[in-house]
């Protein structure tokens, strides 16, 4: 089965193969969902009126002070998952393959008057907005409030608002953001879905995710988020956020099972050398230049099981640190994160951590790129694991069009000793319990 697994994906990639389109500098493609805020240059008159319209990265209207930018996102996949053992297979279904859209993202951005900026994200994706969140069920348990979220959900609204604010950029030290906002988190989950070195993000970064609110393709939370950036060149940035603390699911002023404790999370950033940011260190390589950079950040949210009468399930600290690198074909990207849960007085505990590394090449004047990497998780009861794994992947990217048009084969090999083992609806994760398994994913993406 593994052998039919990987020999229709690799005659599906190689379908794809006509002469490269790209060269070295496809890493460095925007694409659309990459520059939520870029100023895009007039390249066309709208006839009979003031405005103007072209396309830079994502189609855009500009009238005044006014700028309106439209970005789609469509990643089609056939995916592949095959366990070792028969008994640790889906019943009735067994090993499972098949097609799927995951994501058809409809993103709106722009600038509005007096340095006004916004966002808004719509997703109508295979993955589904109840099923990303419903998988958190297994993995989270009767834990609090964010546990409502894999039971309150109900039937999914589809083209549900993903993401959506307004921010006002006093200067490049201090932006505030208002609304449905990305928390900080870890390097990996703040690399746009798009921009993936693989088709999706790691066990690692996908179990981390898990243990914080709101986490889809990476953690929303409503709230308020202030960032920015020090320096002589911007090398020094930050992000802090005050959130809800229970996800995107509800209301909380009209919801009386929520609670008015808030989360509060921030991460800290420093390039030193060239300029990655936040993300992945396989997106701004240069061929006769290295760049690196290293973070940290920090999640922490009193949650209670309920407030009236109140009763606490556990103080919830999660946190990590990250670095990624980059040198001509060359990139690196390394990351550790743990979480640590208490209750003094019940005595409660649960801790457990995660950890990858991934690195790829991108062959000069090419449009191929191989990637590999390693990802492990361990979380534990008290004294007891109750859940683990371990993840080795490889990669093969052929850029169309850089970013905006790509197509990846990935496999990922995966080893459980565990019966509660961690699944990612978007990432295509299943639960292996106690068996070793094998995913393969073929994804074809276009990002307008």
């Amino acid at each position: 089965m593994r052998t039919l697994f990987l020999a229709g994906g690799v005659l599906a990639l190689a379908s794809f193969a006509a002469p490269a389109l790209g060269d070295s500098s496809s890493r460095e493609v925007q694409s659309a969902v990459d520059a939520y805020l870029a100023t895009a240059k007039a390249d066309a008159s709208l006839v009979g009126g003031a405005g103007q319209a072209g396309y830079d990265g994502g189609f855009w209207i500009r009238g005044g002070s006014f700028l309106m930018k439209i970005n789609l996102t469509l990643q089609t996949r056939w995916e592949g998952f095959d366990w070792d053992d028969t008994a640790a297979e889906p019943a009735p279904g067994g090993d499972l393959s098949g097609f799927s859209l995951p994501r058809a993202t409809l993103k709106f951005s722009g600038d509005a008057t007096c340095d006004v900026h916004y966002y808004a994200e719509l997703e109508f994706g295979h993955a589904g907005h109840y099923l990303a969140i419903n998988q958190n069920r297994s993995f989270v348990g009767t834990l609090g409030l964010l546990n409502q979220q894999t039971f309150e959900f109900g039937t999914p609204d589809y083209g549900t608002l993903r993401e959506g604010w307004i921010e006002y950029e006093t200067s490049p030290y201090f932006i505030f953001r208002m609304g449905l906002v990305k928390t900080p988190t870890t390097r990996q989950l703040m690399t746009p879905p798009e921009m993936q070195q693989f088709v999706d993000v790691s066990m690692a970064s996908a179990v981390i995710g898990t243990t914080m609110p709101g986490y889809s393709d990476r953690n929303r939370d409503y709230g308020a988020l202030m960032h920015g950036a020090f320096g002589c060149d911007g090398e020094f940035q930050y992000m802090l956020a005050i959130t809800n603390g229970d996800g995107p699911v509800h209301r909380n002023v009209l919801d009386g099972e929520t609670s008015d404790n808030f989360a509060g999370s921030a991460r800290v950033n420093w390039d030193i050398k060239g300029h990655l940011g936040y993300e992945e260190g396989a997106l701004r390589g240069h061929d006769c230049d290295w760049a690196a950079s290293i973070g940290a950040w920090a999640h922490y949210y009193l949650d209670a099981r309920q407030h009236n009468p109140f009763s606490k399930f556990a103080d919830r600290l999660t946190w990590g640190a990250d670095a990624a690198f980059g040198w001509g074909g060359f990139s690196m990207t390394a990351a550790y994160s743990a979480w640590d849960w208490q209750n003094d007085a019940s005595g409660f505990e649960s801790d457990g951590f995660s950890y990858l590394i991934q690195a790829g090449y991108l062959f000069p004047g090419t449009a191929w790129e191989i990637a590999a990497r390693y990802s492990a998780y361990e979380a534990n009861i008290g004294s007891n694991t109750f859940s683990e794994a371990t993840e080795i992947g490889v990669a093969v990217n052929y850029y169309i069009d850089g970013h905006a048009d790509k197509v990846t084969l990935d496999v990922a090999m995966i080893s459980s000793d565990s019966v509660n083992t961690f699944a990612d609806t978007y990432a295509g994760y299943n639960a292996t319990f106690d068996s070793d398994a094998v995913l393969v994913r073929l994804q074809w993406q276009l990002a307008l």
